[in-house]
């Protein structure tokens, strides 16, 4: 019995962890097809980069709205921040969290 119940948690902790992952490696290549699509939009105006932004947002699925995503300059640097909440499904159909991803590039 001990044995079945070690097993069963070691199943619900490597799905939660899966789930996590998932979620998370699209975050992260999000942030990367971001940060590489406005590395070269240079001249683009702060309502092209959140339009920008946004088409990629759409291609990942993410709930990201267009207020959500702020762009300013430090220094000669611009910077564009976005926030949005996911809701994870660690346990599929038992246990959702809702994760708040903040990319940045």
């Amino acid at each position: 019995m001990k044995t079945l119940f070690k097993v069963g948690t070691t199943l619900v902790i490597l799905t939660m962890c899966f789930q996590a992952a998932r979620y998370y490696l699209n975050n992260f290549q999000f942030e990367d097809a971001a940060q590489q699509r406005l590395l070269f939009e240079t001249r683009a105006s702060d309502s092209q980069i959140v339009d920008i932004v946004m088409k990629l947002a759409n291609e990942y699925q993410l709930p990201l709205k267009a207020d959500d995503v702020s762009v300013r300059m430090i220094g000669q640097d611009r910077v564009v921040e976005m926030e949005y909440t996911e809701n994870v499904p660690l346990i599929p159909g038992v246990f959702t969290y809702p994760w708040k991803f903040t990319p940045r590039t």
